[in-house]
């Protein structure tokens, strides 16, 4: 039952609106190899390029920061006999504690899996509920293993997504997980990370090309269908994030360069700044940018409770806690100092919901992949593009581009430069 009244501030567009046709054959079953082998659709306000994602250095400048998500997948696929021998599937969501014993987890034949029973992964790994209105189990770490990450990393299975119509099989565990993963959390991938290559990013480094990494552990609510006829009924998921006092450092060096001296027309010395551009590797890499500001007014105002709310982006929140505007700047200094007292890193999560009427403050382009139909992710995709999702999607349909995960890339600019 979708409550009417509720209202999170988010603009009341119509979900309808962002449907299209999808037809089966256009959702890639399988990654092309090598990795930057895809397409690659490059948007302009004023053009439609297509390009090989291996030429993407060629449409970027010294000037560009790209941010990479280095979160890292994993297998969270389970599946395990009951006391009673019942099979059932369980796909790991969320860690509940730091020994990743306890996790909030969905049950495939879950009515057969009763309150008070156990169930044995493998012959190896015990779970039970903890809390079955809540979907929380417990593990009891098998002998043989020194932690459960390295028990579900030999147990689990890669959690592909519910489109790719087809087993696993033994080279997703690899293709399945972005050359920038480091940091274990993720039950999705960050999948426009899934088109670099080691060669790729080298050379783009080569040329003076900066690269930011910070981390958003993908959920399952990434694929959550809208929850309402219009959005701003959706209850938007939560994800996890963890940000840097380094990357903080460089959005302001690239935001916010240094003054630098040029020769002007007449000889003379003047200065200038130059703004760099920022280009968000994946929706989940942009999600945690255009969330900065707020944590950063929430820090300003004593108000950082570890979490950043859909109402925060779209309410003046600034007046709201500190009865002024703050600029982007002063909000990414105080996230800077914070870390300071945090051992340089920030911790939280993000239920930002990007949608038409959201003001981007930090990305100016976005590389991306193609988004199901009545997505949030297409949602946040119009968002950035003023309306003209239509057109791009069009354009993919007719040149014949590959949809969804293991789909085609597309590197799309907020403005023409």
């Amino acid at each position: 039952m979708i409550n009417e009244s509720f209202d999170n501030g988010v603009p009341h567009l119509a979900v309808v609106d962002y449907d299209y046709h999808l037809e089966p054959e256009q959702i890639a079953q399988y990654a092309i190899e090598p990795r930057d082998a895809s397409k690659l659709l490059v948007w302009t306000v004023s053009e439609i390029k297509d390009r090989s994602f291996h030429e993407l250095d060629q449409e970027l400048g010294s000037d560009v920061l790209l941010v990479a998500n280095d979160t890292k997948v994993i297998p969270a696929r389970l599946h395990a006999l009951t006391s009673g021998g019942h099979q059932i599937e369980i796909f790991l969501l969320k860690p509940l504690d730091p020994e990743w014993l306890r996790w909030e987890a969905m049950i495939g034949n879950r009515r057969r899996f009763k309150e008070g029973d156990s169930a044995l992964v493998s012959g190896k790994l015990t779970l039970k509920w903890l809390n079955r209105e809540e979907n929380q189990v417990e593990f009891e770490l098998p002998s043989g293993y020194t932690s459960m990450p390295e028990a579900i990393e030999d147990l689990g299975k890669v959690p592909l997504p519910p489109y790719i119509d087809r087993g696993v099989e033994v080279g997703d565990k690899e293709r399945y997980q972005a050359i920038f993963a480091q940091k274990a959390g993720a039950v999705a991938a960050p999948t426009a990370s899934l088109h670099f290559t080691q060669e790729l990013e080298q050379r783009m480094l080569g040329k003076g090309i900066g690269l930011a990494k910070l981390t958003l552990h993908v959920g399952a609510g990434t694929f959550k269908p809208m929850s309402g006829e219009f959005s701003h009924q959706h209850d938007m998921h939560s994800e996890q994030f963890e940000i840097t006092q380094e990357l903080i450092s460089q959005l302001l060096d690239r935001v916010y360069p240094r003054e630098i001296m040029s020769e002007g027309d007449l000889g003379q010395e003047n200065r200038v700044s130059m703004r760099g551009r920022v280009v968000a590797i994946g929706t989940t890499s942009m999600r945690v940018l255009e969330s900065l500001y707020y944590i950063g007014v929430r820090i300003l105002g004593n108000q950082w409770m570890g979490r950043v709310e859909t109402e925060d982006a779209y309410c003046d929140l600034s007046v709201r806690l500190l009865n002024r505007e703050v600029d982007l700047k002063e909000s990414l200094l105080a996230i800077r100092d914070f870390c300071d007292g945090c051992g340089g890193s920030l911790k939280g999560e993000t239920k930002i919901f990007i949608v038409s009427g959201f003001n981007f403050r930090i990305c100016d382009g976005l590389i991306t992949n193609f988004h199901q139909p009545k997505s949030t992710l297409l949602m946040l995709v119009d968002a950035f593009l003023g309306g003209k999702w239509r057109v791009i999607y069009g354009h993919a349909h007719r040149e014949s581009y590959r949809f969804l995960s293991y789909g085609d890339g597309s590197l799309l600019w907020r403005y023409f430069f």
